[in-house]
C-alpha cells in the first residue's frame, strides 16, 4: 500500500501535507511517495518498515542502494516520538525468499555494524546511520535494535530491495560534469533556491568548473523550501556552515531541484525539474556529493546528512 503526500506550496515557504491514503498499522510496509505534478515534481520514495508490537517502526532514507558498501540511514520512531538513543546495532538479513517471506524467522545476519545517531540542526529529527555492504543484488532486510527511554531494548525493521548499481551517480564515478547556473545567469538569487537562506557563495561557480578546478567540492541538490518529510533536513544551511570551515580549501556549491524557484514559493504546479537533477538521475529529494580535486565522487549522501558527516567526507577528499 502506497502514502501519497502531495506537496503544495501556500505563501512564500509554507507547505500543506496532504495524506491521500494512510498505511495501516499491521501492514509490513509501505512507500510514500509525492504525486507528480504536471510531471514536473520530484518523486520521494520513503519505505517504512513493519510497526512493532510496542509500536515501534523505522523510516528509510536510503533507498538508492547498489551491490557494494552502502551509507545506510533511517529514522526510527516510537508512539512517543523520535527514538535518539547515541548509537544502535544494525544487522543486515539477504532474504532470497523475497519479501513476502516469513519475517519473523530472519536467520543469521549477513552482518553486523554500528550505527550513529545524526541529529539534524534547527528540528527535532535525526537519523542512524551505519555503513553495510550488500554482497548480492535482490530483496534484504535490517534489524535495527537500540535503546528506549527506559533502558529497555527497541528493534525495528526494514525491507528493501538493491540492485547491481544505484541510480545516482556512486562512489568511484566520475561526476557529470554539469554547466548549472550560477548568479552570473540570474538576475537575482532568488531565481537560484526555494531556501531562506540565501548564501551567495553556493552559487559562484558550476559544478563542471569545480570539478575542474583542482580542489575538492561538495554539492548539494535539494530544494529547501520543499523539504517536509521525516529524513529530509536543512541541508543548505549545513552547507553554508562546511563552508566557513573550509573555506579557500574546497568549493561548495547548491543546485535547487527546481529550475524556477522564484515562480513555485505559491504553485507547484508551475514547477519545472532542474535539467542538473535529470542529469544525475537523482530519483529522491535530498542529495549531497563530495568530489575530489581530480572529479571523481568519493562519497554520497541520500537524505540528510549532518555536519559531522559531511566534515569527516570532506577531510577524506582533501
Amino acid at each position: 500500500m502506497k502514502t501519497r503526500y502531495v506537496f503544495n506550496a501556500l505563501g512564500s515557504l509554507i507547505l500543506a501535507l496532504t495524506i491521500a491514503c494512510a498505511p495501516q498499522p499491521d501492514e509490513p510496509s509501505a512507500a510514500e511517495t509525492t504525486t507528480e505534478t504536471s510531471g514536473h515534481t520530484i518523486e520521494l520514495e520513503l519505505i517504512r518498515g513493519p510497526v512493532s508490537e510496542d509500536g515501534t517502526q523505522a523510516i528509510f532514507a536510503t533507498p538508492d542502494l547498489g551491490v557494494g558498501e552502502n551509507r545506510v540511514a533511517f529514522a526510527i520512531q516510537s508512539p512517543d516520538g523520535l527514538i535518539d538513543a547515541p548509537s544502535a546495532t544494525v544487522q543486515s538479513f539477504f532474504e532470497p525468499a523475497g519479501p513476502d517471506a516469513d519475517r519473523d524467522a530472519l536467520g543469521a545476519p549477513a552482518q553486523t555494524a554500528f550505527a550513529l545517531f545524526r541529529p539534524f540542526p534547527l528540528v527535532e529529527r535525526g537519523l542512524y546511520v551505519a555503513r553495510l555492504t550488500f554482497d548480492r543484488p535482490g530483496a534484504w532486510g535490517i534489524q535495527a535494535t537500540t535503546l528506549g527511554e527506559d533502558g529497555s531494548p527497541v528493534r525495528a525493521r526494514l525491507f528493501f530491495d538493491v540492485p547491481e548499481r544505484p541510480a545516482a551517480p556512486t562512489v568511484g564515478d566520475a561526476a557529470p560534469l554539469s554547466d548549472s547556473r550560477t548568479l552570473e545567469d540570474v538576475e537575482s538569487i532568488a531565481q537560484l533556491t526555494t531556501g531562506s537562506l540565501q548564501d551567495a557563495d553556493l552559487y559562484r561557480l558550476t559544478i563542471a568548473d569545480a570539478a575542474r578546478s583542482g580542489k575538492p567540492t561538495v554539492v548539494v541538490m535539494a530544494s529547501p523550501a520543499f523539504c517536509v518529510n521525516a529524513v529530509c533536513g536543512p541541508q543548505v544551511e549545513v552547507l553554508s556552515e562546511l563552508k566557513g570551515e573550509f573555506a579557500g580549501r574546497a568549493n561548495f556549491i547548491h543546485i535547487d531541484l527546481y529550475d524556477n524557484p522564484h515562480e513555485i514559493q505559491g504553485d507547484l504546479d508551475r514547477a519545472i525539474i532542474s535539467p542538473v537533477v535529470r542529469e544525475w538521475n537523482l530519483p529522491s529529494g535530498e542529495w549531497t556529493f563530495v568530489i575530489d580535486s581530480g572529479g571523481l565522487i568519493t562519497d554520497r549522501f541520500e537524505g540528510f546528512s549532518n555536519l559531522d558527516e559531511l566534515r569527516e567526507a570532506l577531510e577524506g577528499a582533501l
